[in-house]
């Protein structure tokens, strides 16, 4: 059916429902109205006739009323509705035709009050009716000409040149309200229409909007769904790059390997960016508040953050006390991250500070810096996708502009309110207000850095690797520390290598996350566990960086480790996991 057509059609029905819902004032009007002729017609008619007349009329009305009632309780649809409209203006008609009667039985014209009372009535139950009855024009149209055209009939008839004036009058009024009836009536169907199209445009962009949402959503989650191979050979990349490092000898060798770690590095980053952008726009991220001491959580990012503001001739200091906030402590730290590697990056600063007071409920988190600083009309902008200030040439060295981006996202999911104070010049200030956890201090605790420089040789290590690249460049790289390996490429494979040969109990294992016929490091290292009867420590290695692979290694007492990992990363973490001394 051609939309024009459905429109009138959906159009007709909402007038005749506006038609049963008008009426309920009409009947109350018409029954006003008959005891106003029963009064004043008393001395001046037949009592008989007037009575019978006040009778059927009364009886006609009721009759209506429950029509009226029963199509409400019915709420026919479709068709229906039409027939219920022509229902309507069949009794509209016959009582029109009742109302006209009266100026034939009850009307006398040689007394001018009498036809001066039956004029009255029929022309305010005529004008009365017009808005009610104007939204379904067969309604009006039948009451209207059945009440007026008797009257004009019996003036025409009288042989009072008054009369016969008045009956033209009487046939101009009538004139005048079916033609105010048709403009109402036109009216009314255009504000309908007019109502209908808004609906469907309104339809059409929820549709479209929930189509671009979906499309979206859709991109975001087969991003974050696809994290895990396009790290593995990142991963991969970066341990040969390590094992390469033992083997050169000449400066111009290292020179050309430090660049390709510093690509490598850099292409990390940026997918890093973009996983977690996807991540975040495509809702999965699940947020698990806990208690979490601020002065430990600063101190942890100032240490990994060290190095790089040395570089860059920061110094880096935390004036924090141990305060325990409520929130999600990784998302935190990802939030955290975020704004001190962008201050790093862009604030040209000598100094980052990272502060928490306690105001009241609340633990005011501070990040500054005393940098150039962001300029007014530049502060909202900076929160966007992909905008960077300075960098009209995109050069890909200063970053994909995600960072600030990810901070937002974060600071709404966690609840937390952001604020951004800065003045050019004079360098940022972030304000992230956390719920604290009052009269409680949590206690800090620090890795061991002399971890960073231990022997690691000697090692026995199970490695748990279904991607052939990745396991032969570990292979590789844990040879030249001088650990003995174990290298399989899944449960079955470690299952029958365990079984073929007696093996001593290994000091570490080191097991991909996602491995084949559906099984995971988690259950790879359990059996290791189980077959030694002994908890041995491991590191779970995933290119997976939804929230729930985190939170079930962390359960399990294991550390994680996201793809691509530096050959110093994984030596560090091998030495802090094994215990071993430097």
């Amino acid at each position: 059916m051609h939309l024009t057509e459905r429109y009138d059609n959906a159009i007709s029905r909402e007038q005749i429902r506006i038609l049963f819902e008008q009426s309920r004032f009409v009947f109350l009007g018409i029954v006003f109205v008959m005891f106003v002729v029963l009064f004043f017609m008393w001395e001046r008619a037949d009592r008989e006739l007037l009575l019978g007349w006040i009778a059927v009329n009364l009886v006609l009305t009721l009759a209506r009323a429950g029509m009226v009632r029963r199509f409400h309780k019915v709420d026919p649809q479709g068709r229906q509705v039409v027939a219920w409209g022509l229902l309507f203006a069949m009794t509209s008609t016959l009582s029109g035709l009742l109302w006209g009667s009266i100026a034939v039985i009850l009307m006398q014209p040689d007394q001018y009050d009498s036809v001066l009372l039956i004029t009255l009535v029929l022309a305010g139950m005529t004008a009365g009716a017009l808005v009610p009855l104007s939204s379904f024009m067969p309604a009006y149209v039948g009451f209207s000409t059945l009440a007026m055209l008797p009257l004009a009939l019996v003036m025409f008839m009288s042989h009072s040149n008054v009369l016969l004036y008045a009956g033209y009058l009487v046939l101009a009024f009538l004139g005048v309200n079916l033609g105010y009836a048709v403009n109402v009536n036109r009216n009314l169907a255009a504000s309908i229409r007019l109502r209908f199209e808004n609906l469907h445009l309104l339809e059409n962009l929820r549709a479209e909007k929930e189509r671009a949402e979906q499309a979206n959503t859709d991109k975001s989650r087969f991003l974050a769904a696809t994290s895990h191979d396009l790290r593995q050979p990142l991963h991969a990349m970066d341990l040969y790059l390590g094992a390469l490092a033992n083997l050169l000898t000449r400066e111009e060798q290292h020179t050309l390997l430090e660049k390709s770690r510093a690509a490598s590095s850099a292409l990390n980053s940026l997918l890093s960016a973009l996983m977690d952008m996807s991540r975040l726009d495509a809702g999965e991220v699940s947020i698990n508040r806990e208690a979490v001491n601020i002065r430990l959580l600063l101190e942890n990012i100032a240490e990994e953050f060290a190095e790089q503001a040395g570089k860059e001739n920061i110094s880096m200091t935390v004036e924090a006390p141990g305060l325990l906030v409520d929130t999600d402590p990784l998302m935190l730290s990802r939030l955290l991250r975020n704004l001190i590697s962008n201050a790093c990056k862009h604030s040209q600063a000598s100094r980052i500070c990272m502060q928490a007071e306690s105001r009241g409920e609340t633990v005011v988190l501070m990040i500054q810096d005393d940098g150039k600083g962001i300029p007014f009309d530049e502060q909202e902008k900076v929160f966007s996708e992909f905008y960077q200030l300075n960098n009209p040439e995109r050069d890909r060295n200063k970053g994909l502009g995600l960072g600030l981006a990810i901070v937002r996202r974060l600071a709404a999911l966690l609840q937390h309110d952001l604020d951004l104070a800065s003045t050019p010049g004079e360098g940022c200030c972030f304000r992230l207000s956390l719920p604290g956890i009052l009269d409680r201090h949590g206690n800090a605790e620090t890795d061991d850095p002399e971890a960073l420089i231990a022997d690691i040789s000697g090692l026995f290590v199970i490695l748990i690797e279904d991607e052939a690249g990745v396991r032969d460049a570990m292979r590789v790289l844990l040879r030249q520390w001088g650990c003995e390996l174990l290298a399989v490429d899944g449960v079955e494979s470690l299952r029958e290598a365990l079984h073929s040969a007696k093996y001593p109990t290994p000091d570490l294992v080191i097991s991909d996350y996602r491995l084949r016929q559906n099984s995971n490091g988690l259950q790879a290292v359990k059996q290791v566990h189980e077959y030694f009867s002994a908890s041995i420590p491991a590191i779970i290695i995933s290119g997976d960086t939804a929230e729930g692979v985190e939170r079930s290694v962390q359960a399990a007492g294991h550390v994680l480790l996201h793809k691509p990992v530096p050959a110093a990363t994984l030596r560090h973490a091998i030495a802090c996991s094994a215990v071993v001394q430097p």
